[in-house]
């Protein structure tokens, strides 16, 4: 009897052991998650900041500004083909400048030009006034871009050839997004 009594006491300190291990892998998890989170955005940060709005940047070439940051209303005058505004995104006109300096002067591509937003995604240009051109040196080229950009993105940033980077601020969201 004393045998059969001690069994299922001998086994009853290892499953409460497997019960405070279990209670403890859901937090423990959630930590490491939170962890390679916060790890990701610290690693992120080794990118230069964007060139403030009006400030320039270099490019292949020259130097690149954004002359200003437009909200595009609905029913506003570029035409961009069949393609219609998403209720949680709003567009912006981007006046572009780039101003040759070296004697290859500077291919501009609108392809080349997305904006990239904090935690991720880009918008490639939905529209732009010009599509492909060179300039020589000593000139200068002004273009639009219009893109289409969630209501609630943070830090916004015209990214080019070779990485160059000009921050579009947040004076061009609409109802609700962030100042």
């Amino acid at each position: 009897m004393t045998a059969s009594a001690t069994l299922p006491t001998a086994g009853a300190p290892a499953r409460s052991e497997s019960r405070g291990t279990r209670r403890w892998l859901l937090p423990a998890l959630f930590l490491l998650a939170v962890l390679g989170v916060l790890g990701g955005a610290v690693l992120g940060q080794g990118e230069e900041p964007g060139a403030p709005l009006g400030a320039v940047a270099p490019v292949p070439g020259g130097l690149a500004r954004v002359n200003g940051v437009l909200p595009e209303d609905a029913g506003g005058g570029v035409s961009a083909g069949d393609a219609s505004v998403e209720d949680d995104s709003h567009r912006v006109r981007v006046l572009l400048e780039l101003t040759a300096l070296e004697a290859g002067g500077v291919d501009f591509d609108a392809a080349d030009w997305e904006v990239q937003r904090l935690g991720g995604g880009a918008s490639r240009a939905v529209h732009a006034t010009v599509q492909e051109q060179t300039v020589l040196q000593g000139g200068v080229l002004r273009t639009e871009l219009l893109f289409e950009v969630p209501d609630r993105a943070l830090e916004l940033t015209l990214e080019g050839p070779r990485s160059a980077r000009l921050s579009l601020g947040t004076d061009h969201h609409r109802g609700g997004g962030p100042r």
